[in-house]
């Protein structure tokens, strides 16, 4: 006869397996919320904010729009496998919720929390002080965060497996990269140009590593698969505009980098290794080559917003954002990045 607590975690639909794997909970958690991954995403809020601020001044919104954004992120993950528990259940038990080593109600209740608590710190963001190229008190990040709260539920939820699956988590990122940038603007109807442009790009870009990673969950994978060569032409396509959207307003801001040559040269130089994958893995169909290419594309969030802050900032902000490949490198060989 099934024990109280067994029924009553039966109640709440967090069905722990008997025979489910004992881990360490920080290393549950780390899993959960794909821990390397936190790096890209420091990463990208980090460089809308500095291609606007050309540094990362005032610092109070600089730290509050990261901190801002790693909660939505980490939001994201945890009630993506909030959502996904019952299919893990049958592809991929070792997960933290399939497997038991998390409560799927403590997960959702944490989850939650960290979406409210991820829009309430970019509000926060907008009030702070600022200096004299900042507005003095700004919704703007607030409006960004809560879109992309919205944002994360819908690809969490009802969209993951539709068509437009990829198309929402590229907004996800596209919104992750202007929360960065939100401080320096009144409005979002101020964003320049060239700004939602290379926002436009950091989105395809993930679009289409989300694409190609569409059934990197299945054991076996026959057959001809259109969704690798139309996700690694995408993520060509994102690397493509991320290196042209400084272009679009030309003489609107004096880079650091010139946007003409080395700026182009630079992406593409990023780029090329997750392409060169994702034809692979379009070529060879195994699980293993898809997997390894949405890896790449992933962590290639990193160098990628390196160059936008170098661009906008100077070789500083760019050295220091590219450190951040070395420590989400090294969690990568304990954590899953996908």
């Amino acid at each position: 006869m099934a024990s109280r607590t067994e029924s009553a975690s039966q109640a709440d639909g967090d069905h722990r397996p008997q025979n489910s794997v004992s881990r360490p909970t920080w290393l549950a958690w780390g899993q959960l919320v794909r821990l390397p991954n936190v790096f890209t995403v420091l990463a990208d809020v980090a460089a809308g904010y500095l291609i606007v601020a050309g540094g990362a001044e005032p610092v109070p919104r600089f730290v509050s729009v990261l901190i801002a954004g790693v909660l939505l992120y980490w939001a994201g993950m945890i009630l993506n496998d909030v959502f996904d528990v019952q299919k893990d259940r049958q592809q991929r038990p070792q997960r933290p919720l399939a497997s038991g080593a998390i409560s799927v109600s403590v997960a959702r209740a944490v989850g939650i929390a960290m979406l409210v608590g991820g829009v309430i710190v970019a509000a926060v963001a907008g009030q702070l002080v600022a200096d004299d190229s900042a507005p003095a008190v700004n919704w703007t990040p607030a409006m960004v965060a809560a879109a992309l709260a919205v944002s994360v539920l819908l690809y969490d939820g009802p969209l993951k497996a539709t068509p437009v699956g990829p198309l929402a988590m590229g907004m996800c990122r596209v919104l992750s990269f202007l929360l960065g940038a939100a401080p320096h603007f009144a409005s979002p109807a101020e964003f320049p140009t060239w700004l939602l442009g290379m926002a436009a790009g950091m989105g395809m870009f993930v679009m289409g590593v989300t694409t190609i990673g569409r059934r990197e969950a299945e054991k076996t994978i026959d057959g001809f698969q259109p969704n690798l060569w139309t996700g690694t032409i995408v993520v060509a396509l994102g690397g493509a505009m991320i290196g042209v959207a400084p272009r679009l307003d030309i003489n609107a801001v004096a880079w650091q980098l010139s946007p003409a040559g080395p700026f182009l040269l630079l992406v593409a130089m990023v780029v090329f290794p997750v392409v060169v994958r994702g034809f692979r893995a379009a070529r060879l169909g195994t699980a293993d080559s898809i997997q390894s290419a949405v890896r790449s594309g992933v962590l290639t969030i990193i160098p990628l917003a390196a160059a936008i802050a170098f661009l906008g900032a100077g070789p500083f902000w760019g050295l220091l954002i590219f450190a951040g490949v070395m420590p989400a490198l090294g969690l990568s060989r304990y954590f899953r990045v996908t």
